[in-house]
């Protein structure tokens, strides 16, 4: 089979873009969960919830199944619904927008910064109608967006920030974590990201009855925290409007603590490479690296790069056993979106030349030589 033909489950002996960072003692912790009587939204899930604040400085958070539902949950919880308009970046993943839109909502596409990847705070106040409802940014490759900034647009128009912090686990802007300011941060623990329970999701939010709206939300409008047993009557108060079926369980829950508790493991490999790669790609020709700003610290949940003639790159690359692939594409191409949007340059340019180079736990040494040998002989060609 050609290496191009297999599935992203078919792994090789080549270098893999991603990989997933389970720590040793997973299986044990749910193995404890599933014989415990209880696996259901539980004490794991609240035990879970507890670790993100303690970690991450946040005063509230809400799980959720996926980094997917908890946008949804977010938006729902500021009201966002048929007829309104998001503010957006159309470069991530499609479920950042695509939440929009299952809610009836429209999302707006403002341009990105070119060496950041990151939504353009002055291209959003150029977005903005009377008919916007709030702000959806990518923290892009776990690169902290201008928040500063946006926020400042945020504020002169009443408008709330939702921070899609799926790549941004651990990432900080001006000595905080992402999650622990501002109104509204939703993580994503899929597969490949850093802290993973093979699926699952978490907002933060630093505003009370926000986050008592969202517990609300994540199951059916009642929050299971408040729920209280009644001997005839499973719902012994009535739905607060119509919630999701969202909520973590605890077999995930205790996947997803084990990871945060190996976090900081996790993340000394990915600083590691990250500042290898920094420092031998930097004054490359070829290949651009991304604009990491003094001020914020990525956790490298992804490390893309700017290249010339990308397809060539990917061919050279995978030659040599050495996997390199596209992430995302801007979100405008999916017809479900409306079409192409002619004014988003910065866009336009990084569509045609972004591609991600290895980064992830199970690299070593030698795999990280190799790649930056192999990109070099690249860039000399």
């Amino acid at each position: 089979m050609n290496k191009m033909e297999k599935k992203d489950y078919q792994i090789g002996d080549e270098i893999r873009t991603w990989s997933v960072c389970i720590p040793d003692n997973a299986g044990k912790e749910v193995e404890k969960t599933l014989k415990s009587t209880w696996i259901n939204t539980g004490k794991k899930e609240k035990e879970f919830r507890e670790k993100i604040c303690n970690r991450f400085k946040a005063p509230y958070a809400t799980a959720t199944t996926s980094g997917t539902n908890a946008l949804k949950i977010a938006l729902k919880s500021i009201g966002v619904g048929s007829g309104d308009e998001v503010v957006s970046t159309p470069y991530t993943f499609m479920a950042t927008n695509t939440s929009v839109l299952e809610l009836g909502a429209k999302p707006v596409f403002a341009d990105i910064q070119y060496d950041t990847l990151n939504i353009d705070p002055v291209s959003v106040a150029e977005k903005i109608t009377s008919k916007t409802k709030a702000i959806i940014c990518v923290h892009y490759a776990g690169n902290a967006v201008d928040l500063n900034e946006l926020r400042e647009v945020a504020s002169a128009h009443n408008l709330p920030i939702i921070e899609d912090s799926a790549h941004a686990m651990a990432t900080e802007y001006q000595g905080m974590p992402i999650g622990s300011t501002g109104d509204m941060a939703c993580f994503s623990f899929q597969c490949v990201k850093i802290v993973t329970c093979g699926d699952g999701g978490v907002v933060t939010t630093t505003n009370k009855e926000l986050h008592e709206k969202m517990q609300k939300i994540s199951w059916y409008g009642i929050n299971r925290d408040a729920k209280k047993l009644d001997i005839l009557d499973p719902l012994p108060h009535s739905p607060d409007g119509l919630g999701l079926k969202a909520n973590m369980n605890d077999i995930i829950a205790t996947l997803a603590c084990s990871a945060i508790d190996y976090l900081d493991t996790a993340l000394e490999v990915r600083f590691k490479y990250g500042k290898i790669y920094r420092e031998e790609l930097g004054s490359l020709t070829k290949i651009k690296l991304m604009n990491y700003k003094e001020d914020r610290k990525p956790n490298y949940q992804i490390f893309p790069v700017h290249v010339e003639n990308r397809k060539k790159f990917a061919e050279y690359m995978w030659s040599k056993g050495i996997q390199v692939n596209i992430n995302n594409r801007r979100n405008d191409i999916y017809e479900m979106f409306g079409g192409l949007q002619k004014d988003l340059k910065n866009l336009e340019k990084a569509d045609n030349d972004v591609i991600l180079i290895p980064m992830h736990n199970d690299l070593n040494d030698n795999d990280v030589s190799r790649i930056v040998d192999t990109i070099k002989v690249y860039d000399s060609q």
